[in-house]
């Protein structure tokens, strides 16, 4: 059966470079299959040699792990990948302008086999306050139905830490939030917790 990782965060905050390490963890140490699903371009090793099966443009990734871009809508797509790859995780990468509540909503209502689903949210720590004050209700509503909230690119910040931290854990309510820098190696303490279910 599979298992569901949603992933929302604004353009930049570092979802495609934390995927793929999730991704290569799971293959690698799990000895588990994973898809992910890209809704925008991602840059880091994406393999350009497109197969083509309805309506999905899939990828080889590397030990188990496929990407696939979406050409046809969500549901569709996430239908197909179980009925055609089925894949132990599904990790779905959204849109930076995507809400992840109303994402997530629409696959519990119309994806209802999978064992296990986890809303995760990139938010880039540098640019926090920024993007906050410039497009508040967007960032924060990535933030609100979070099951985990990753505070990424720590290592560039320049804001002060202790504010962002803060603000984020006000939003997120009692969803865990956690300092990373996926420009490093993301640690095994912070993977191990995306892909914990309880």
């Amino acid at each position: 059966m599979m298992r569901i990782l949603l992933f929302g965060g604004f353009l930049g905050s570092g979802k495609t470079t934390t995927i793929l390490q999730i991704a290569k963890y799971i293959t690698i140490n799990k000895q588990e299959t994973v898809a992910i699903i890209e809704n925008e371009i991602g840059e880091a090793g994406i393999d350009d040699q497109l197969l083509h099966d309805s309506g999905l443009q899939v990828r080889p990734l590397f030990g188990g792990c496929v990407c696939c871009q979406i050409t046809s809508d969500l549901v569709t797509a996430v239908r197909e990948i179980k009925e055609t790859i089925r894949p132990d995780w599904l990790i779905i990468e959204m849109t930076g302008l995507a809400i992840p509540g109303n994402i997530a909503k629409l696959i519990h209502e119309y994806c209802n086999f999978y064992t296990g689903f986890k809303t995760i949210t990139i938010a880039d720590m540098g640019r926090w306050l920024e993007l906050k004050e410039m497009i508040g209700p967007l960032v924060t509503g990535q933030v609100e139905k979070a099951d985990l909230v990753l505070i990424n690119k720590a290592d560039l910040a320049g804001a002060d830490e202790r504010e962002v931290m803060e603000d984020i854990r006000e939003i997120a309510g009692g969803a865990p939030v956690m300092i990373t820098s996926a420009a490093d190696r993301l640690p095994p303490a912070v993977i191990e917790e995306v892909i914990r279910f309880e």
